[in-house]
């Protein structure tokens, strides 16, 4: 008696081929497939949203790199992307000195010394006005080849680095190297031979400008008979002393991993004044002394 499974001597049935879903035909000069819909904002890319509108040149054309500064910063970026130099500090040295520059350029620099960085440190200060102090006449003669545009000048030194000590604990005896008493009390520098540690004679513009910031990365002090940095620290600290415009003096020292950098910072650019460090960089932040009245009873005379 066949089962509700059928007779297992009958042959099964073929079975049914699956039907065929019928597409609809495209709309002439549509490609099949093709979205014609526009997509919902949350399914286009995030480049797409947040991709500002491209701005408007409004310069005509040709006109160049017009704003100050900006084809100094074009010729640096050129220089440090297709040479293997590197300049003297490190990328967060650079980096501590340049939030200064952002916030108060176009400033007056000061740099002492010439070097691989000093194309960097003219076109990072556009409208302002950028000098360089280097003793050494050769390298002088290098770099004012390569940057011709760089304003430098050739200065010397009287001092030298193995004569440091002695002109620290001696300098107090010198009444040119100590400030007078008063609350406006000021430093000269511009022809004070009498102190050993003075820059007095250097270009007269050097002493005629107000700097807005000071670079200390020269001259050379790595051996005994190099001129050694005292002399441009105390000068630093003499010129910010005397300051008579508005703002404080931004003071940067490097390798202050070397004694005679870091105890002659001390002494004259004042460790209460010194508001950031990175590396082997130093920086000092240094009021007028018009402004401080807070002097140290004579223990640290330019602190």
């Amino acid at each position: 008696m066949p089962t509700q499974q059928g007779n297992a001597n009958e042959a099964p049935r073929p079975a049914r081929p699956p039907r065929r879903r019928r597409v609809r035909a495209a709309p002439r000069g549509v490609l099949p497939g093709l979205v014609t819909k526009p997509l919902a904002p949350y399914l286009l890319p995030p480049l797409a949203l947040s991709l500002p509108c491209l701005p408007a040149v409004t310069a005509p054309s040709g006109s160049g790199y017009g704003a100050p500064g900006v084809a100094a910063m074009a010729d640096a970026v050129v220089e440090y992307a297709t040479t293997e130099m590197v300049p003297q500090q490190s990328r967060d040295e650079i980096s501590l000195s340049l939030a200064v520059l952002r916030r108060r350029a176009p400033l007056r620099l000061l740099v002492f010394g010439l070097g691989h960085d000093s194309r960097l440190w003219h076109a990072l200060n556009p409208g302002g006005a950028t000098v360089f102090l280097e003793e050494d006449p050769a390298w002088y003669r290098v770099v004012r080849a390569q940057s011709p545009f760089l304003r430098a000048h050739l200065v010397a030194y009287r001092t030298r680095l193995d004569q440091a000590d002695r002109l620290l604990a001696a300098y107090r005896s010198h009444p040119a190297c100590v400030p007078p008493g008063g609350a406006n009390a000021t430093l000269r520098v511009r022809g004070n031979w009498a102190c050993p540690l003075a820059l007095h004679n250097l270009p007269p513009e050097v002493y005629e400008t107000e700097w807005d910031m000071v670079m200390i990365d020269a001259p050379k002090g790595y051996f005994a008979a190099a001129p050694g940095r005292m002399a441009a620290i105390w000068t630093a600290a003499a010129m910010a002393r005397a300051r008579r415009g508005e703002g404080d003096t931004d003071v940067f020292l490097h390798d202050v991993n070397r004694r005679v950098e870091k105890v002659f910072a001390e002494e004259f650019l004042c460790e209460k004044f010194r508001v950031a460090e990175t590396g082997r960089l130093w920086h000092f932040r240094i009021p007028p002394v018009s402004r401080r009245g807070d002097a140290d009873g004579g223990r640290t005379p330019f602190c």
